[in-house]
This record gives structure tokens, C-alpha cells and sequence, in this order.
């Protein structure tokens, strides 16, 4: 009887030894994929931040470019004004 126990003892050490092992195995898969995770993100973050960049630059020369035209425009309805004024 001693025996049978002393096996089921060693056997269910055995198998606890198992499933720690399996458990840490997953414990360090989980943590792998966590990093990889972080380090996507911040990838992800870092690209953001590069189209914001990007946009805000074509916004701000967009914005310079119209205000060129509608200095160009005013300038040239002022000149059509003088021009139509002293005509008359």
C-alpha cells in the first residue's frame, strides 16, 4: 500500500512538473508576444506621427499657395478697376 501511494505521489509530481514546465512554455510565449506587440505599436505610433507631419506640411503650403492666388487675384481686379476708372 506504501508503495502504490509513494508511485501515485512520484506520478503526480511528475505531472505537476509537467504542467509548470507547459505553464512557464506559455508564461514566456505570452511575454514574446507582448513585446512584439509593444514594438508594433510603437511602430505604428512613430508612422502616425510621420503622416501628421506630412499632412500638416502640404496643409501649410497649400494654405501659402491659395493665399498667392488670391493676392494675385485681388492685385489684378485692383489693376482692372484703375484701369476702367480712368477710361471713363
Amino acid at each position: 500500500m506504501e508503495a502504490e501511494h509513494r508511485d501515485k505521489v512520484s506520478g503526480m509530481r511528475a505531472e505537476v512538473n509537467e504542467l509548470r514546465s507547459a505553464f512557464d512554455g506559455r508564461v514566456q510565449e505570452f511575454k514574446r508576444q507582448v513585446d512584439e506587440f509593444k514594438k508594433n505599436n510603437e511602430a505604428i505610433e512613430a508612422l502616425k506621427k510621420a503622416h501628421a507631419k506630412e499632412i500638416a506640411a502640404h496643409v501649410q503650403e497649400s494654405n501659402a499657395k491659395y493665399n498667392v492666388l488670391v493676392t494675385e487675384k485681388l492685385e489684378m481686379e485692383d489693376a482692372l478697376k484703375a484701369k476702367h476708372s480712368v477710361d471713363i
